[in-house]
């Protein structure tokens, strides 16, 4: 029973500062009075086989003394041998009325001699067939004496291969009981076991699963997370703690414990970054040093051995030590209550692990006085109470400063639902209040809706006013450019009738002259008379000219009805480029540019408006003339101004029948060019880049309706700011 309770009050401080990873079992309950057996005669054991070791004559004095339900690993003399002889010497304080059985739980094969004659031979079923080394049996014992005996056990086990570099099973444990209760008082005692390690696991797989719902809900707590994760690794390592108990062989047994002790070790390191993360505080070198402790000890059981006992305590205290300064360091930095309650549960579970340190070193003490271990049983239940308070404060307590964070924050959402609730009772009030005054204002603001909406009807119409001169002032401007253009094309022609009149008035007064000579040249008249017929041939060619010119300009100055009509775009293009020259040149005598035009051999007949697309060209070939004259003021001798005129086509369209095919008229220059910050607001009405009074910025405006809302072209521009600009008019496709 004193084993018992050892192997209770380990386990259970196995995650405390101080913890012995010796025993891995899982926790044992036997809360049936046993046999009362004298404290004398502990178990000795010697390794190796003799059947003689059996004989109660035999001293085995010099036996170095080994429990059997020391670990295997532990006792290394059995360990290497793999077999040998455990001795004992009992005997009844008073008579037994009743039979008595020896429960024997145990890990491989056993004989079991009393005073020399073997009572019996436990072995499992499949021992040897590699099957589980695990068993439990009842031996029955007829002593009716109160002597002393000799109670020996011929000890072996089989070396399964081992995954890991550790185990925790002992050789064997034995009871002794009465016949009548053995079997109901050994399935209690593994009932309660299992009961308390998976109450154990369930409450901490709980609360797993809540701090993981709880991050679910809140993503920007990560110490949620990592509360869940070590939620998990302590239900898991009570779990595992379990089944490693009840393992039958060592392969198995081994693969449990490396794993055990992997997640010992993860859910201590999880358990000191979750309270760093908590309070806030920056990992240091003592928090990475701590970390790198517990790594090495993993790796060492892992592919090493077992940790000595001398030193497996020593990570678990310095995390329990850090995190008592971690604690202590925020309920003194900081004036938040909630900074105190990983402190006051770590308070608890000291207090708590005291108080157990206390229980045991009574239980030490009893029992060594006493000659009846069953008068220690009381002392099973606090140790374990306080076992498990002191395991579960520390992890818990930490789950509840997060519980306590959300109970306040739901408290001051509370408050401030309240306070919400308040200002939006206020808030309905002043709005009531604002309804009544925004009703007696509903009519003084119609009327002055009223009164703003005749104003700005005629400020619109006074806009539309203004557009509309405007207009007029543009179309104006732009006939009287084709005047000049016009005017200036009708001088030369007016010249040469000039010219030649005067040059013919001569030739008639020399005729006349000669004529009223007495000696008359008749050679000389008939050639002032044929002069006289080619000059009247040159002025009625000349006249004719000038009455081609103004024969044109009525009309293309004639107002049209809008009609369109197949137009020869070429003779268009051609004719309106010389008016726009010529018209410039007549505000500029010095103006002199190259006028170069590719036109297609193609025909190039559309229908259009004559009149609106002789405003188009007019207007396009203006900024040209414009644009290269403005430069040739800034740019040196070798600046030559010129415009092109391209006309072209393009097929739009094609059919097997037909194609569709659009003319394309590209009117480009080698002029300052337009900035690309104002290239994109060219066409918007009102937009001009030229100075002050010399342009309305109505043009382009004009241009693109023409092309794309009369004639349903297109208008684009190209331009590169210092090397010139090209406009692009593609007029509808036509078949061909």
């Amino acid at each position: 029973m004193i084993r018992i309770i050892y192997r209770i009050a380990i386990m259970a401080l196995c995650l405390l500062p101080g913890a012995d990873m010796t025993y891995g079992q899982a926790i044992q309950f036997d809360s049936s009075p046993t046999i009362r057996l004298p404290q004398q005669g502990e178990w000795q054991f010697h390794p190796g086989d003799s059947i003689g070791w059996a004989n109660p004559g035999y001293n085995a004095q010099r036996w170095p003394k080994r429990s059997p339900q020391l670990n295997l690993m532990e006792n290394a003399a059995l360990w290497e041998s793999g077999r040998g002889w455990f001795r004992k010497t009992i005997r009844f304080h008073t008579l037994m009325s009743d039979s008595v059985v020896m429960t024997i739980r145990q890990f491989g094969t056993s004989e079991v001699y009393l005073d020399g004659k073997r009572v019996a031979t436990l072995r499992p079923a499949h021992f040897d067939k590699g099957g589980s080394q695990r068993m439990i049996a009842f031996v029955p014992l007829q002593i009716a004496d109160t002597s002393q005996h000799v109670l020996a056990v011929r000890y072996a086990f089989r070396r399964d291969p081992l995954y890991g570099s550790s185990i925790h099973k002992a050789p064997f444990q034995l009871d002794f009981q009465l016949s009548d209760r053995a079997t109901t008082e050994l399935v209690y005692s593994q009932a309660s076991s299992a009961a308390l390690e998976y109450l154990i696991v369930g409450v901490f797989g709980v609360l797993s699963l809540l701090h993981l719902l709880f991050y679910r809900a809140n993503t920007t707590q990560p110490v949620n997370l990592l509360l869940s994760l070590t939620m998990l690794a302590f239900s898991l390592i009570f779990l595992i703690d379990r089944l490693e108990g009840e393992a039958g062989t060592l392969t198995i047994d081994s693969l449990l414990v490396s794993v055990l002790w992997i997640l010992v070790n993860v859910a201590m390191g999880l358990l000191l970054v979750s309270v760093y993360t908590y309070l806030g505080r920056r990992q240091n070198w003592l928090f990475w040093g701590i970390i790198a402790v517990l790594t090495a000890l993993v790796a060492y059981s892992t592919f090493v051995g077992p940790i000595p006992g001398s030193i497996v305590w020593l990570p678990f205290a310095l995390v329990i030590i850090d995190y008592i300064r971690v604690s202590w360091l925020a309920r003194r930095h900081s004036s938040d209550p909630a900074a105190r309650l990983p402190w006051n549960s770590l308070k608890f579970s000291l207090f708590a692990m005291l108080a157990l340190i206390g229980l045991v070193l009574v239980m030490v003490l009893v029992s060594q006085s006493s000659e009846n271990e069953n008068n220690l049983e009381w002392i099973a239940v606090p140790i374990v109470i306080l076992s498990l308070i002191s395991l579960f404060s520390v992890p818990i307590g930490l789950s509840f400063s997060l519980v306590g964070d959300y109970a306040r924050t739901y408290q001051s959402l509370r408050q401030q639902l309240d306070l919400v609730n308040r200002l939006s009772a206020q808030s309905l009030a002043q709005e009531q209040e604002k309804q009544q005054l925004l009703a007696s204002q509903n009519v003084v603001l119609e009327l002055q809706v009223a009164d703003r909406t005749a104003e700005l009807n005629r400020s619109l119409s006074d806009l539309r006013e203004t557009q509309t001169q405007l207009i007029q002032r543009e179309k104006l401007a732009s006939l009287g450019e084709l005047t000049a253009g016009i005017a200036h094309e009708i001088q030369n022609p007016l010249n040469f009738v000039t010219n030649f009149s005067e040059v013919s008035t001569e030739l008639v007064v020399e005729l006349e002259e000669e004529q009223q000579k007495a000696s008359r040249d008749a050679d000389l008249e008939t050639e002032l008379l044929g002069d006289l017929k080619q000059n009247l041939q040159k002025i009625t060619h000349h006249g004719g000219r000038a009455s081609a010119i103004v024969k044109g300009m009525l009309e293309h100055s004639r107002t049209g009805t809008g009609t369109k009509q197949l137009t020869d775009l070429k003779a268009l293009a051609d004719e309106y480029l010389k008016i726009a020259y010529h018209g410039l040149r007549a505000k500029n005598p010095n103006f002199n540019a190259q006028l170069v035009t590719d036109f297609q051999p193609e025909p190039a007949e559309v229908e259009v408006v004559p009149q609106d697309m002789g405003r188009v060209l007019l207007n396009l070939y203006n900024n040209a003339f414009y644009a290269v004259w403005q430069k040739q003021k800034t740019a040196g001798p070798d600046y030559k101004p010129t415009v092109w005129v391209r006309i072209g086509h393009c097929i739009a369209e094609s059919t097997p029948t037909q194609n569709r095919v659009s003319i394309i008229l590209d009117v480009r220059d080698n002029g300052a060019g337009i900035p690309e910050s104002v290239e994109a607001k060219i066409f918007q009405p009102f937009f001009t880049t030229k100075p002050t009074g010399e342009g309305t910025g109505l043009g382009l405006s004009l241009s693109y309706d023409i092309i794309t809302k009369g004639h349903g072209g297109t208008l684009s521009v190209e331009s590169e700011e210092g090397e010139g600009s090209t406009f692009f008019i593609t007029l509808p496709a036509r078949s061909s």
